[in-house]
């Protein structure tokens, strides 16, 4: 399949998710070369610039590394889950090697709600998910989406599905920056059954607000997370680096 080029997401993006997406269906094999950028470029009609962009961009996502006077090879995929990426946590589980079984914990609803920063209350679509590794609840995470924005989400399968991938081959949006604040509460009685934990068992609560170009608060998520099996990363990138990843037109 080619690149969309009437997308809006950029091609260079929409590159680097077919490159991760062959890497997953193990086409591109972990220590192997991936085709080079000149025959990448005349596979999918782009330029080699665009390539590399791909390419530097899956570096920087530490998926792929390059060895000088030989290619660029597939790295392992990392045992830690990158928390704080815009393309969301339960994906990052999901797409690891761990055994990880995404479900939808009540059947979602629309709500009108009014959240900080906006003026007056507005129509979301409710979604709560859990994250099981082995059976074991591991994530709970709660989700309003904006009905204006994502209209018709509801008809969509939004169980065991990365739910970026979905807005983004849907609604052909992707995010182009957030607002969060994070820190560690005890566990209360709903959220102890929801990670079948004890009541007030340490978690990691993050509030995440993202943002698609002029759409603001399009997604609101409270994520809630055991701590004591994984190793929750965040990966940083100079100024530069971050501008040019994250504020690409949508």
């Amino acid at each position: 399949m080619m690149l969309n080029q009437q997308s809006p997401i950029p091609l260079y993006r929409q590159l680097a998710t077919r490159i991760s997406e062959d890497i997953e269906a193990g086409l591109h094999r972990v220590s192997e070369k991936i085709p080079s950028e000149n025959e990448l470029a005349q596979h999918f009609s782009i330029g080699r610039p665009t390539v590399r962009q791909a390419t530097d961009l899956l570096v920087r996502q530490g998926k792929l590394e390059r060895r000088r006077g030989s290619g660029t090879y597939v790295l392992p995929p990392t045992q830690s889950i990158d928390l704080f990426s815009l393309a969301g946590t339960s994906a990052a589980l999901r797409k690891s090697e761990l055994n990880a079984r995404l479900e939808l914990t009540a059947t979602p609803k629309r709500e009108k709600i009014s959240f900080e920063g906006s003026e007056l209350p507005s129509d979301y679509l409710r979604v709560e998910r859990r994250t099981s590794v082995d059976d074991t609840p591991v994530l709970y995470e709660t989700l309003w989406l904006s009905t204006d924005v994502f209209p018709d989400l509801e008809k969509h399968n939004l169980a065991n599905q990365s739910l970026s991938a979905l807005i983004r081959d849907v609604y052909f949006l992707e995010p182009s920056s957030a607002d969060q604040t994070f820190f560690v509460i005890c566990a209360d009685d709903a959220q102890a059954k929801q990670l079948d934990t004890k009541t007030g068992t340490p978690l990691l609560r993050v509030y995440r607000q993202l943002h698609f170009g002029n759409n603001k608060h399009a997604l609101h998520a409270e994520i809630v997370c055991l701590t004591d099996r994984f190793e929750f990363s965040q990966t940083l990138f100079p100024a530069n680096a971050a501008q040019d990843t994250m504020n690409q037109p949508v």
